[in-house]
């Protein structure tokens, strides 16, 4: 089973476990049937086999001819498939083709079974049943509503359009129908959120009925499907402008791509694709994905205070006769065609997709991190994944390789791997000169879908302070757990940094020169000394941490504390800093937590995250003028966010700065009118200062 971070995400059969709303005819029950791969080293469903204890899945008739669409992930390492029908014979299956974009797979058996007729776009609160072979069983049925509609945010797949339910889940089910009151097919079950424990909390996933169709034709086809691009890159938009509207911002346009051609301008703000309404970049992904090769579709979008009606038309391509007869009669050479990308898999470009080849999975002190090759046997990652330990275990293609720590006497949030094994024709990435024009790639581990996978592009946020020896890259490029470690890439696949984490759409890598740095440390005569000693400190914190995990918002004793403190200081690692003074400042131990979110601001000055952590502590324990100069600092570099809005207004009327709170005031109103509001009345009768605790 594959897990999602947060709450185990179990790709299985869903079984709904609310009280039948409608009977389910004996005629579609004939159209779902049960799934039985043979995996290497497990027994097959079907044999015997306690229920439970093979794998098993289901699948639905789509079309005539025995095509039978069900879960890849069902089937992906099977040697050979069955199929067995309501009437319990077991069949051979043969695979079509499957999609890894989408999970989706197709097989085909002999008899002409009756495929499940398409039903209409369902409502919300709509009753459906779902049809699975839960825990091998064979088929059963229960029945519960459509939770949502067009989720393209589960984290599932690359591509995902999806009807939530609020079905149970099962193992077994994978593959199976979701129906509505008239035996027509909603979707195919894919995937569930579920607790620690397995337990369902009812948030549960069916690939939609039109995705499933078109990903089925183009299977068919030729056993791949192809998906359109329409050449633009889209980007979220900042919370201000979230305020006003929801919509993905068109941040660039390829050159000859669909976009271009259409039209469409950077700065855009797609609002609708075809039927479907878009809040953000993953949802025109999923909306996309329903258009077919030679297809086109209506976009609406707002340029401005307008709003406009454009067409992506994907069937208008010249073929190399008209390129050539255009070029011969302007004289003018024909335009390069777009820059190929990675696939439904990897939508961004060639190069980029490529670095993936170059990232590692693997595991030491964190369960789950990411490395990045830099030469034949060395890989990087970051220190706070490996803390004290001498070894990691690097997932290859080949199996689990054990990697040894190399001693080197860098100082930052980086350490050096050396292992055997790694692929001899495999990618190796060398640190490149920084570049701040985007759009830059986090390529790390994604935790749910266990593979190596490039997140959404961002751009630069800022650089490097320049008197920070371990300054670092502040970014919009996506992180999550698992990339810590990965690679930050330019569009040529450039390595540009080392993904060290982030969040609230604040990201920060380490610069490609601190590669340099590790490497070249490697020798110095205290190489060793350093590495223990860092090592060693960052364990001791993070113990210490998890000793007052449970502490509560009371004091901890001065002693505890005083031990927290010293060893979190002694690791040199900004992100212990800021979390051991988020805890000491829960506590109510605001000189300690203000001491150590000083530190981080030291060492990252350019680390908004870092920033805005210390306004917290400081105006927690009332130092108001204190925060006045960090707080000019965060509005002045983003003065369009409502944080640093409200900082700006706090300290600029408490601090005695009203020219400060009048900048932030303007801001708001422009993008949070009501806001706007409730901070004029406090500039105009402020409330007391805090008192300083």
């Amino acid at each position: 089973m594959r897990r999602a971070a947060g709450a185990a995400a179990i790709l299985c059969a869903l079984v709904l476990s609310t009280p039948p709303a409608h009977a389910v005819s004996p005629e579609t029950l004939e159209s779902v049937v049960s799934v039985l791969p043979v995996w290497p080293g497990h027994a097959q469903g079907g044999q015997g086999a306690p229920p439970g204890s093979a794998p098993e899945g289901s699948g639905v008739v789509v079309a005539a001819g025995g095509l039978i669409a069900t879960a890849w992930h069902v089937i992906e390492p099977a040697e050979r498939i069955q199929v067995r029908l309501t009437d319990g014979r077991i069949l051979p299956a043969e695979l079509i083709g499957h999609d890894r974009a989408s999970d989706i797979a197709s097989l085909r058996v002999e008899p002409n079974l009756p495929p499940l007729p398409a039903a209409p776009r369902p409502a919300v609160a709509q009753p459906v049943c779902a049809i699975g072979n839960a825990y091998g069983l064979g088929l059963s049925v229960t029945c519960g509503v459509v939770s949502a509609r067009d989720v393209s945010n589960a984290g599932f797949n690359p591509v995902e359009d999806f009807i939530q339910t609020d079905a149970a889940a099962n193992p077994g089910s994978s593959g199976g129908a979701l129906v509505d009151a008239e035996g027509r097919l909603v979707g195919l079950l894919s995937a569930i959120f579920a607790s620690q424990g397995d337990t369902n909390i009812g948030i549960n996933f069916a690939v939609s009925q039109p995705l499933l169709q078109r990903v089925v034709a183009d299977l068919s086809d030729d056993g791949s499907v192809s998906y359109v691009s329409a050449g633009w890159r889209l980007e979220r938009l900042p919370p201000a402008l979230r305020a006003e509207v929801a919509a993905a911002r068109v941040a660039a346009l390829a050159p000859q791509g669909a976009a271009r051609t259409a039209g469409f301008e950077s700065g855009d703000l797609i609002l609708r694709i075809g039927p479907r309404r878009i809040h953000e970049p993953r949802d025109a992904i999923g909306a996309l994905a329903l258009v077919p090769p030679d297809g086109s579709v209506a976009v609406d979008l707002l340029r401005g205070q307008e709003e406009l009606r454009l067409t992506l038309d994907f069937g208008r391509q010249d073929d190399e006769t008209g390129d050539a007869a255009a070029e011969a009669v302007s004289g003018t050479p024909a335009p390069a065609p777009p820059a190929p990308t990675g696939g439904a898999d990897c939508p961004y470009p060639l190069p980029v997709c490529a670095a993936r080849q170059a990232v590692f999975p693997i595991e030491s002190f964190d369960p789950l991190a990411s490395a990045v090759r830099v030469a034949a046997d060395l890989l990087v990652t970051n220190r706070h994944a490996l803390a004290d330990r001498a070894t990691a275990s690097v997932a290859t293609p080949a199996g689990p390789r054990e990697a040894r720590v190399l001693a080197s006497a860098y100082r930052g949030d980086l350490a050096l791997l050396q292992v055997e094994g790694l692929p001899e024709d495999g990618v190796v990435l060398t640190p490149e000169p920084r570049r701040d024009e985007g759009p830059f790639f986090a390529v790390g581990a994604d935790v749910a879908r266990q593979e190596i996978r490039v997140f959404e592009p961002g751009d630069l946020i800022l650089p490097p302070a320049d008197e920070a020896p371990l300054g670092r890259l502040h970014v919009t490029a996506r992180m999550q757990p698992g990339v810590s470690g990965g690679a930050l890439v330019d569009d040529e696949g450039r390595l540009i940094g080392i993904a060290v984490g982030g969040g609230e759409g604040r990201y920060e890598a380490l610069p490609a020169s601190a590669v340099d740095d590790l490497l070249a440390q490697r020798d110095a005569a205290d190489a060793r000394s350093v590495q223990t000693a860092l090592g060693t400190a960052f364990s001791g914190c993070a113990d210490a941490l998890d000793s007052v995990a449970g502490a509560g918002r009371g004091p901890l004793p001065d002693q505890i504390a005083l031990a927290l403190t010293e060893s979190c200081r002694a690791s040199e690692n900004a992100g212990q800093y800021l979390e051991a003074g988020r805890v000491l400042g829960m506590t109510g131990d605001f000189a300690r937590a203000i001491d150590l979110h000083s530190a981080a601001v030291e060492q990252v000055p350019n680390s908004i995250n870092a920033r805005i952590a210390l306004l917290v502590s400081l105006q927690l324990a009332g130092r108001i003028d204190a925060m006045l100069p960090h707080a000019r600092w965060l509005f002045g570099v983003l003065p369009d966010d409502p944080q640093a809005q409200r900082f700006a207004i706090q300290s600029g009327v408490w601090g005695g700065d009203p020219a400060l709170a009048e900048a932030a005031y303007t801001r708001l109103v422009a993008s949070n009118p009501r806001q706007a509001e409730a901070a004029r009345r406090f500039i105009d009768t402020p409330p007391p200062a805090p008192r300083a605790r």
